[in-house]
């Protein structure tokens, strides 16, 4: 169901070693927004450690994801977290495909086998997809094309829905050539992805996926990024490691745009 509020993901990385520099951070947050909060779905994501305590001080109050989980499920996997044990820490999404994971080993298939323990354990899938360059001709299309039919075709079309997809180009994230997307071309890949989804799964599915965009969000690119490029909210990463820096993106994409809701959301009275 596409969301009627934009969704906000909050993934805070490694970036805070120190539980109660996060539990803070995350009151902080929370204090801020206390008028807005309810204008977003906020969804945070910190370090596997902090997600347990965090669940059990703010209850139902914060929503919470993992940042990824095992490729195994229970047995002789040592080190690993398991996606049986995250939804048993009472945590309802978990991201899986992020580039930085895919950087450090993760193939399509390590993410299909990873989708696939989640969704079975009842969690919900933030998807990331992106390509690494983007080319003149249709090679990067057809990266984003196996990327998302590899999951879709994997996973029963009951659980379709538990899936957001967030596309991360990963050519325009923190690049030194000062490259980034604009709300043009994000609006261009968003027609896409749900072209492929009306395509091989019909109308319903391609109508009702939620399509985030991560990569280098700013106060200052996120409004525009979010309503122009017609997504229904944002995976930020370094900007939400500092309670000022996110609370004014939030801020910013809270404000009444230019666009209609109801045109970028298609709601109906």
């Amino acid at each position: 169901m596409i969301s009627k509020k934009p969704i906000v993901i909050a993934n805070l990385k490694a970036s805070h070693s120190v539980y109660k520099e996060v539990e803070k951070k995350i009151t902080l947050l929370c204090k801020n927004l206390s008028k807005d909060k309810s204008k977003i779905e906020l969804i945070i994501a910190p370090a596997f450690l902090h997600l347990s305590r965090l669940r059990t001080f703010f209850k139902k109050s914060v929503t919470l994801s993992a940042q990824d989980i095992s490729v195994f499920e229970n047995g002789s996997h040592t080190g690993e977290i398991t996606s049986g044990s995250i939804k048993d820490a009472g945590i309802e999404y978990v991201i899986i495909g992020h580039s930085e994971r895919r950087e450090q080993g993760d193939t399509q298939d390590t993410v299909v086998q990873k989708v696939q323990n989640a969704i079975k354990n009842d969690l919900k899938v933030v998807l990331c997809i992106g390509e690494k360059d983007r080319d003149e001709g249709v090679k990067y299309l057809k990266v984003i094309e196996n990327q998302i039919l590899s999951v879709f075709n994997a996973v029963d079309k009951k659980k379709y829905e538990s899936i957001i997809i967030a596309y991360e180009p990963v050519w325009a994230i923190n690049n030194k050539n000062n490259i980034s997307i604009d709300a043009h071309n994000l609006h261009s890949m968003v027609i896409y992805i749900r072209k492929i989804l009306l395509e091989k799964y019909g109308e319903a599915v391609s109508k009702n996926i939620n399509i985030l965009y991560g990569g280098s969000i700013t106060a200052e690119n996120a409004q525009d990024i979010l309503w122009n490029g017609e997504a229904q909210g944002l995976l930020i990463g370094r900007a939400s490691w500092e309670v000022e820096s996110l609370v004014k993106i939030i801020k910013n994409i809270i404000v009444n745009p230019k666009k209609s809701l109801l045109k970028v959301y298609g709601n109906k009275k």
